[in-house]
């Protein structure tokens, strides 16, 4: 029997495009080889014996407008989906980052359940799992919490038997990026809404497009509420759109991955130590503005009044239920300061701009402007979402993974990594994941655009070995610097030998450091 398909699932599976493909895209990586035979036993029992989507194929409506089924698929056929192939000589990661940019940039059959899994040999000494698995499935949560679920937590735990993921150990908890644990409740107002939502959405919809204000009235009859979704979207409708960059732009149809070595998370905690009022998620976050910087002063871009904004996504699922596949989850735009040079100053305000997102109504307006636009025909929820989507450069996500290490069809995972899908004319996904004590970074991007994303890779690196190398010099000041958008430095306005601007506090009464204060 057929399952109806939630709207916010009906969204993301309404979204792919040549350009874009709606698949989030996993990574284990194995310094030995895995067997085959155990890798499908593990597959056909403990994910296709316990979820049942994942047997089901998407049957669409003819007209475009009505509902969306998860049908049984009758000639389901697990080596439609578990694939085998192997890396030509030498093996390398290089070899490993053209096969993965070349399967994420291919479609699924929509035809059959949307997923593949490839099991990819001859990678060094051991081999590498790929996973593909269409957004309308689930978002990236639910999925790498399905995938560890697949994972053993013993070296020696035996074949897989029929028990289900959702009766055995979790292995983690995963937190969003940004924890909005506080606002459940009023997701579940807004979820209660949205049908009446998704009915205004589809009366104004077309004029909505070109002239939203109407649409906005009107949604504030819907009380409290429905005001903050007003004033969120009204102030989203007027927001700027970032500049073309080799970030954002008219995209292709080959994309670009590749990932960092994992990193110790003991050296971005000593970071955090020395600058108490920062998270690990500030610390990341600021770092790879920094890297944005870089790459696109390298590109002899103009950096000096830029703000670069992404898309982040917020889980609002409720703890336990993470195994619940489907989409609960919501955007929020996060504009990173790639204007400011300093990484000290970088970083305070990019946890300020992160507290004040954790304290806004954006990530429960978010959810609801997903489930109701799902309702709409194709069309026009196509271009209602594009033009939201293309106000950023990219999306970026940051999700904890477990602490200690899994193994997974009988060997150790020793590395974690995923890429994530965009829309419209954002090119750069952004996608971080710690695990087993490390943490790695990884990016997606348009080949046409960005071809050489090892560069922005290789800039995060630099970034943090000096945020590092300051905090080993114990030159880092406590007291805020940052006062607003466009920051204020409380620093010496002297010159160096080097032509670059002194970083050194000013002395009292005084726009200048002890050392440049003019003499007179």
């Amino acid at each position: 029997m057929g399952k109806p398909m939630d709207d916010a699932d009906r969204f993301w599976f309404c979204m792919d495009e040549p350009t874009h493909l709606m698949v989030i895209v996993g990574l284990m990586e194995f310094d030995a080889p895995v067997d085959y035979e155990r890798l499908r036993a593990t597959i056909e029992i403990r994910l296709l014996g316990a979820l049942d989507r994942f047997r089901r194929k998407v049957d669409c409506p003819a007209s475009g407008i009505g509902t969306y089924v998860w049908q049984k698929d009758p000639t389901f056929d697990i080596r439609s989906h578990l694939h085998r192939l192997a890396l030509p000589s030498p093996g390398d990661k290089t070899g490993l980052n053209e096969i993965i940019s070349d399967l994420s940039a291919t479609p699924l059959d929509m035809n059959k359940p949307p997923w593949q899994i490839h099991l990819i040999e001859n990678y060094g000494d051991g081999c590498a799992v790929l996973f593909r698995i269409h957004h309308c499935l689930a978002d990236g949560i639910s999925l790498i919490h399905v995938l560890l679920s697949l994972a053993d937590e013993a070296a020696d735990a035996p074949w897989p038997s029929g028990q289900r993921p959702g009766k055995r150990r979790k292995p983690l908890i995963l937190k969003s990026l940004i924890p909005f644990d506080s606002i459940l409740t009023r997701v579940r107002q807004v979820r209660k809404k949205t049908r009446k939502l998704g009915q205004l959405f589809f009366e104004e919809a077309s004029a909505a497009i070109t002239h939203p204000n109407p649409l906005f009235e009107r949604v504030q009859m819907l009380g409290g509420v429905a005001s903050d979704t007003a004033a969120v979207m009204g102030r989203l409708a007027t927001l700027p759109s970032d500049p073309r960059s080799p970030f954002k732009g008219p995209m292709g149809v080959h994309k670009t991955v590749a990932w960092t070595d994992p990193m110790p998370l003991t050296q971005i905690k000593k970071v955090g130590r020395a600058i108490t009022t920062s998270t690990l998620n500030d610390i990341l976050i600021a770092t790879v503005t920094g890297a944005m910087r870089r790459y696109l002063r390298s590109k002899k871009i103009r950096v000096n009044q830029l703000d670069i904004k992404v898309t982040v996504p917020v889980n609002i699922r409720k703890p336990g239920t993470e195994l619940d596949l489907g989409n609960r989850f919501s955007l929020v735009f996060l504009s990173l300061p790639v204007y400011i040079e300093d990484p000290v100053l970088r970083l305070r305000e990019v946890k300020r701009r992160m507290d004040k997102l954790k304290k806004g109504p954006d990530a429960y307006v978010g959810y609801g402007f997903l489930s109701a636009i799902g309702k709409l025909p194709l069309n026009i929820a196509r271009h209602l979402a594009l033009l939201f989507a293309n106000k950023a450069s990219g999306v970026l996500t940051n999700v904890p993974g477990p602490r200690q290490s899994l193994y997974f069809a009988g060997r150790q995972i020793e590395n974690l990594m995923f890429w994530v899908p965009r829309l419209g004319q954002a090119g750069l996904g952004i996608s971080i994941l710690s695990y087993d004590g490390k943490v790695t970074v990884g990016v997606a991007s348009d080949s046409r655009r960005m071809p050489d994303p090892e560069k922005l890779l290789a800039g995060f690196e630099d970034e943090f070995n000096e945020l590092l190398k300051l905090v080993q010099s114990g030159k880092i000041e406590e007291s805020p610097l940052v006062l607003h958008d466009r920051f204020e430095e409380n620093r010496c306005k002297g010159i160096t030998k080097a032509g670059k601007r002194c970083k050194r506090r000013p002395t009292s009464g005084s726009s200048y450091c002890a050392a440049h204060r003019p003499v007179g």
